[in-house]
């Protein structure tokens, strides 16, 4: 009796183990939205008031600022496409999307080709 209770509980102790760490193929993936990912940015632009490429100016963006999070986008996301796509996809998929981003305290609307994934 003892042997077999130490046997199943060594046995859920290794399951518990096995289920709880991360298969390589999910830690490859990365991020699983690109809400949950970090951006630096490309070229020099700016934050504007307003999703349209007319809106005023409100904070320039220096070439190299990093940590830019993404609040919202325009057009939004395929969250599918994003999480199984490769890293060329993820580019692609920001060149047609206008975003409200948060940086260095600062909130605006940015074009997404601006960005990158840090």
């Amino acid at each position: 009796m003892k042997r077999s209770f130490r046997t199943l509980s060594c046995a859920l102790l290794l399951g518990a183990c096995v289920v709880g760490a991360p298969s390589a193929s999910l830690a490859n993936k990365g991020a699983q939205s690109p809400y949950d990912t970090i951006y630096v940015v490309l070229k020099d632009t700016y934050l504007r008031t307003a999703p349209e490429a007319n809106a005023a100016k409100k904070y320039p963006l220096a070439k190299g600022t990093e940590g830019v999070v993404m609040r919202w986008c325009r057009n939004e996301f395929s969250f599918r496409d994003w999480a199984y796509g490769s890293l060329s996809q993820r580019r692609k998929m920001l060149q047609s999307r206008v975003c409200e981003v948060q940086v260095n305290g600062k909130i605006g609307f940015v074009d997404a080709k601006y960005l990158d994934l840090m």
